[in-house]
């Protein structure tokens, strides 16, 4: 059992539902309610199950916490914890990492805040309107199911002459790859 970087207790295993239907297993302090996610895991976990692993008492996840000047260390492989500092990130969510495993510590309300966090940055970025307006669009026109960088290989197959024009190229290029093989075994090189 992995021991708690804030408070040296014993954290208890918590199953997450994760995307796309998956469960991940979690570290968390019953104590500080702080969580632990592997490399990894904290970002596919569904943004539902905040509100089920941070303890329920609402005043203290609405107060801005202040991560602690104490020195933390990963419960994992015992290296010191950083603070995380993302540009991108608001200043309210604070993360701790650890530069060797890259495992994350959240403090109690730190999970929920950056769930919130991802679930907005998405919402934003695709709004459920948009997503559901380009749906028929996407699956009438059967052009679209082609995918790309693929030269429509899969929906357009080669024909014979292009098949043939491959198979000689391939030939060509083992034979002269067998040569050489052939020429530094004999050359010694």
């Amino acid at each position: 059992m992995l021991q708690c970087p804030q408070c040296n207790r014993e954290m208890t295993e918590v199953v997450a539902k994760a995307a796309p239907g998956s469960l991940l297993q979690l570290d968390q302090c019953a104590k500080c309610g702080g969580i632990w996610c592997d490399k990894w895991e904290l970002f596919p976990v569904d943004g539902d199950e905040a509100g089920r692993l941070d303890p329920l008492d609402e005043n203290l996840l609405r107060d801005h916490i202040q991560l602690q000047k104490k020195t933390l260390y990963c419960p994992r492989c015992a290296d010191e914890l950083e603070i995380f500092a993302d540009p991108i990130l608001p200043k309210e969510i604070q993360l701790r990492r650890c530069r060797h495993c890259d495992g994350l510590w959240l403090n109690r309300g730190q999970f929920r805040r950056y769930k919130e966090y991802q679930k907005n940055t998405r919402l934003k970025r695709m709004s459920g309107e948009r997503i559901v307006a380009k749906l028929p669009q996407v699956y009438a026109d059967p052009k679209s199911w082609v995918m790309t960088g693929t030269k429509g290989i899969f929906a357009y197959p080669r024909s014979a002459e292009e098949d043939d024009q491959l198979v000689g190229q391939s030939v060509k290029g083992t034979a002269k790859l067998v040569l050489q093989s052939l020429a530094r075994m004999i050359l010694g090189i």
